[in-house]
């Protein structure tokens, strides 16, 4: 398999093509005829400039999308972008350019020379629409990379290429949720309605995609998009550690050393104070949870950790080095960070690309690269999705990539923000199963944020509590989740095992007594029941 591997699948199918109809016309046409075809016609409209040329091209790619049966919609979509900016350009003709009158109303006069100046502009525009609608909706998106590579288009536009359908892809299927929602609430009644709630939810969909590009930057500063990439060693360890013969063992620097420390640390949003005095630390090999209710600060210490954010006061150290300005820079090697929403994280076009992104920025060489991608799939049971493009991806698939693009890295430290949020039971229980094994046979050290203490109550050997950006409690995780008090004070509550075993318990039992997992509970019961026996 190789790590940068782009080839389409027949699951990366053009958008809007269902069943027979991507069988028929453009469809089969070979990705770089159709390329080759749209560069000569958008060289002849823009070279020649002449209004009968770009309304004859704007027949053919027509005719072309009509013999294709391209879904209308889907069509329509690619003129939407431009036809704000084609009204301005021929408003901008018809008014500032000529000398014969045609129409006035007030100081706007609109003359002839201008306004077929902005026709012939406009038709331009709807000529190059129309080939590139007919191009892209009749090829899969990894065949159109594919072309571009064999045209030896340069990597870095190819690169902006996809990220682009990447995201359009990611907001229209924002859009469709927002519309869906919309119109389970009256939105879409009439066209007045549907008009009103179509402009509200483009906004959100701007304001979302600000915030989205804002959290896609910070998850690649977090897997070194700034690193210089020198060669460095090889530090893949062989073991038998690995149910999947692969290992993907992290190497510490300093074994000695604390793997976290952070030292009074305080961060603000504005006057909004979101983190007060935070100290602890971590271990080599512990498996820390942090638990608090929505609002706790518990992403933002995420982020503080990972060196996405600064401090105001206080520092934060990794595995012995302060997180100053220049160990920021190269965190990365020490560090990985999982995101909430997996749409944050993952920003590559295909699985294979996007795991190999870290371990591209950390220097090594391909073979060591297609080594530890290879790993890191398997081990994340995702490899049978190297060549899938991410959009397809189901969340719980997401979820699981998004980590195993971080162990392909190696970082001692593995950080998981709401790890399981958005997963189904078997889901959630399937990625819990792999993060214990990362932590209890590869010696990762995990430090984990959540608010559900059922997941915490697997993964934890050690439980803090976060509460209006305060450690409010730190210890083992059986104290922690067995102190009902605690964890209401918190706004939070035992596991439903817990609470059931300590509504049952009428002999006074010590809360160590009390079982938090469902193994503590059938070993419980199983000494219970021998009990019993026993005295029988």
């Amino acid at each position: 398999m190789s790590a940068h591997s782009t080839a389409p699948l027949a699951a990366d199918m053009p958008y809007g093509c269902h069943g027979a109809d991507c069988n028929r016309g453009m469809y089969r046409w070979d990705p770089r005829l159709k390329l080759g075809l749209l560069a000569a016609a958008v060289a002849l409209n823009v070279g020649l400039a002449r209004l009968e040329l770009s309304l004859f091209l704007f027949g053919v790619g027509m005719a072309m999308a009509l013999w294709s049966r391209i879904p209308a919609r889907s069509f329509l979509l690619f003129f939407l972008a431009p036809l704000w900016a084609t009204l301005m350009v021929l408003i901008g003709f018809s008014v500032g350019f000529g000398v014969t009158p045609v129409w006035s109303w007030g100081p706007l006069t609109i003359y002839h020379e201008g306004l077929l100046m902005g026709i012939a502009a406009a038709a331009r525009v709807a000529c190059d629409m129309a080939w590139l609608a007919a191009v892209f909706l009749t090829t899969p998106f990894g065949a159109v990379l594919t072309a571009l590579k064999w045209f030896r288009m340069p990597t870095i536009l190819t690169d902006m290429l996809a990220m682009a359908y990447r995201y359009a892809f990611l907001l229209l299927r924002e859009f469709n949720k927002l519309r869906d929602a919309g119109r389970m609430r009256g939105g879409f009644r009439n066209y007045a309605s549907a008009c009103r709630s179509t402009a509200m939810i483009l906004a959100q969909i701007i304001l979302r995609a600000y915030d989205r590009a804002k959290n896609i930057q910070l998850a690649m500063s977090a897997r070194g998009e700034n690193a210089s990439r020198q060669t460095s060693a090889n530090t893949i360890a062989d073991g038998p550690s690995c149910p999947n013969r692969c290992d993907i063992t992290p190497a510490y620097e300093d074994k000695a050393a604390v793997v976290l420390a952070c030292d009074n640390i305080s961060y603000a949003y504005g006057p909004q104070r979101s983190l007060s005095k935070v100290s602890f630390s971590v271990q080599k090999g512990e498996a820390v949870v942090i638990c608090g209710p929505n609002g706790a600060g518990k992403t933002t210490l995420m982020r503080l950790v990972a060196g996405l954010l600064v401090p105001d006061k206080g520092r934060v150290s990794i595995c012995g080095r302060v997180l100053d300005g220049n160990v920021r820079k190269v965190i990365f090697r020490q560090v990985g960070i999982m995101a909430q929403d997996p749409n944050d994280q993952l920003f590559c076009p295909y699985v294979c690309e996007d795991v190999a992104y870290g371990p591209t920025n950390l220097g090594l060489s391909p073979a060591e690269i297609e080594e530890r991608v290879t790993n890191a799939m398997e081990l994340m049971e995702v490899s049978y999705l190297a060549k899938r493009p991410i959009h397809t991806l189901s969340h719980g698939e997401m979820k699981r990539v998004g980590l195993a693009g971080i162990i392909a890295m190696q970082p001692p430290l593995i950080l998981l923000d709401e790890p399981t949020a958005g997963l189904d039971p078997a889901s959630a229980r399937h990625l819990v199963t792999l993060i214990k094994h990362l932590n209890r046979y590869h010696g990762y050290t995990v430090v984990m944020v959540t608010h559900d203490i059922d997941i915490a109550a697997q993964v934890a050997n050690r439980i803090i509590i976060l509460n209006n950006g305060v450690i409010r409690a730190d210890g083992a995780a059986k104290d922690i989740l067995t102190d009902q008090p605690l964890l209401m004070a918190s706004r939070l509550e035992p596991p439903l095992l817990t609470q059931l075993f300590q509504r049952l318990d009428n002999n006074g039992g010590t809360r160590k007594d009390i079982p938090v997992t469902i193994e503590e509970a059938v070993a419980l019961l199983q000494r219970q029941q021998s009990n019993c026996l026993t005295q029988e």
